[in-house]
């Protein structure tokens, strides 16, 4: 019972393969734009800050349908940021353009929230050197959790019947 057959480590390793075939697609930003100058900028003042610069104009796309046809939204992120585990969406801009009353903005953000799903959305304005961090709470990281829970049931029932 206390040494692990050879099958425990395929079952172990095809786990492992998973989890990691799921965080390189998960933050996949496969195409992206040219970055704006501003955008260098705010990237190297972020990086001062203690954050990893993961993508500079990445691109996800938002897949729904209206009424049976299928729509793809492209959405642009100017940055996407990593401090530790937490990833971060950034928008920049210079001059006072960060207002979250300007409704193009709530937008944005609200796209941003779906297409990347990041823990924040930093706001960052060039010409004064501020950072706003914005955050939407949603369910999602629940729902993770709970697909997390899942799949480790799943793997230990099916462990338990290899054996």
């Amino acid at each position: 019972m206390g040494i692990l057959t050879t099958v425990d480590l395929a079952i172990i390793a095809v786990f492992a393969a998973l989890l990691l075939l799921y965080k390189v697609v998960r933050d996949w930003y496969g195409i992206r734009e040219v970055p704006r100058r501003i955008d260098n900028q705010a990237a190297d003042m972020l990086r001062e800050e203690g954050y990893f610069v993961q993508a500079r104009a990445a691109v996800k796309f938002i897949d729904f349908a209206i009424e049976g046809r299928r729509h793809r939204q492209k959405v642009k992120a100017d940055l996407v940021v990593r401090r530790g585990l937490k990833k971060y969406v950034v928008e920049v801009n210079s001059k006072d353009g960060t207002s979250v009353r300007n409704a193009d903005i709530r937008r944005r953000l609200l796209e941003y929230q779906i297409a990347f799903a990041p823990s924040g959305i930093l706001m960052v304005d060039v010409d004064t050197g501020r950072t706003k961090l914005i955050v939407i709470n949603n369910r999602r990281r629940l729902v993770t959790m709970l697909a997390l829970a899942v799949a480790l049931a799943l793997g230990a029932v099916l462990y338990l019947l290899a054996r």
